[in-house]
């Protein structure tokens, strides 16, 4: 009986290295001319003797003096690497966001708040906030959207930044920065994978679980099952999971907003041509540049828009149109407004008396 039971945890030990093995992550480099299995491995990973087990690894025959051919890809396990936490930083709130930690507990969101790896990030209705990552990109996620921070790490000397995010659900806008070789910034819906090397771009995901990307700046690359399309700035893609992914299309030109034609101060009312294509408009009014407090989230058929209930202050105002697959077109040019306080006629006794005496006169 003692052997079977032998046989029994050998195999389930077996197993459960397999698992393992089979659940480690790589970073891929891509060797340049005068680059060695011996410098890579001083230079990324924890010990300089490393340089054994990546030529094991990939199956590679380098040369006595260890080096390998330019142009040459090798997978580096992550475990291997110089890695340490990163953390990003929340550094704009509008309204109650909150956290759900990896151990459950529920925290308000407030500038300067840590986000670490595993943090699942909420906003609701007329909610949004904007974090920054290690490498100082930045991404804001709109009202009413759920995001989760996969993996937030750095890589010790290199600098090298690993930022991988799931959006579940609604809206995010991100800037990255221009990416160094090896970096990664990846977003995840459940349609499709958008990865980045430097670039503005717009991603949304709903309950039909269908994904748009819109770039505003740079390139991206959209995969979607064995597939994959590289899309530019000015392009958008429509990702919907189980069907093939089909090519960019040309996003619609930004809206030409009018200044304040309004009479009254008080009040905003502008206007812009129409864009051929546009299904209709989305606006945004905000009392600072970069959009983080957003007053109002709005709609619209038509090609203007009147706003009368504002209070007096300095808005920012951003249209876009919306084409027939839902993909929003490119911002209009940011413009500036300043609302004044409602001009109050006094009213004295004359101002009833004389019109009533006339009245009578008439009479």
């Amino acid at each position: 009986m003692f052997r079977p039971l032998l046989i029994l945890i050998f195999a389930v030990a077996i197993c459960l290295s397999n698992s393992v093995v089979a659940a480690e992550e790589y970073w891929e480099y891509t060797f340049r001319p005068g680059d060695s299995l011996w410098k890579i491995a001083e230079k990324y990973t924890t010990s300089i003797n490393n340089w054994g087990e990546l030529l094991r690894i990939n199956s590679i025959e380098a040369a006595e003096d260890r080096t390998v051919l330019p142009g040459t890809r090798i997978s580096i396990p992550v475990s291997m690497l110089k890695q340490q936490p990163a953390p990003a930083l929340v550094i704009a709130v509008n309204g109650a966001t909150y956290v759900v930690r990896v151990d459950g507990e529920q925290a308000e969101l407030t500038v300067g708040t840590e986000l670490f790896n595993g943090d699942r990030v909420v906003t609701g209705d007329r909610q949004s906030l904007r974090m920054q990552f290690a490498d100082k990109s930045e991404l804001q996620v709109l009202p009413n959207s759920e995001v989760v921070l996969d993996k937030l790490s750095q890589f010790e000397q290199t600098g090298m930044v690993d930022t991988r995010i799931r959006l579940n659900s609604g809206r995010v806008n991100t800037w990255v920065e221009k990416q160094k070789p090896g970096n990664r910034y990846e977003i995840t819906t459940p349609a499709a994978i958008t990865a980045v090397r430097g670039t503005s771009f717009r991603l949304s995901t709903d309950d039909s679980q269908v994904s748009r990307t819109e770039v505003t700046e740079g390139f991206v690359a959209v995969s979607a099952g064995e597939a994959e399309k590289d899309v530019k700035d000015g392009f958008g893609i429509v990702a919907e999971e189980g069907k093939s992914l089909p090519d960019p299309v040309k996003l619609l030109a930004p809206p030409e907003i009018s200044g304040n034609l309004s009479v009254d101060k008080s009040k905003l009312q502008v206007s812009w041509m129409s864009l051929k294509g546009a299904e209709f408009y989305r606006y945004q009014l905000a009392t600072d540049e970069k959009f983080d407090q957003v007053t109002i989230y709005g709609s619209t058929e038509n090609s203007e828009i009147r706003l009368d209930e504002l209070s007096p202050g300095q808005y920012f105002l951003l249209v876009k149109g919306v084409d027939q697959n839902q993909l929003e077109g490119l911002d209009s040019t940011i413009g500036s407004f300043v609302i004044e306080e409602p001009i109050v006629l006094e009213t004295t006794i004359w101002d009833i008396i004389v019109p009533v005496g006339l009245l009578l006169l008439a009479l």
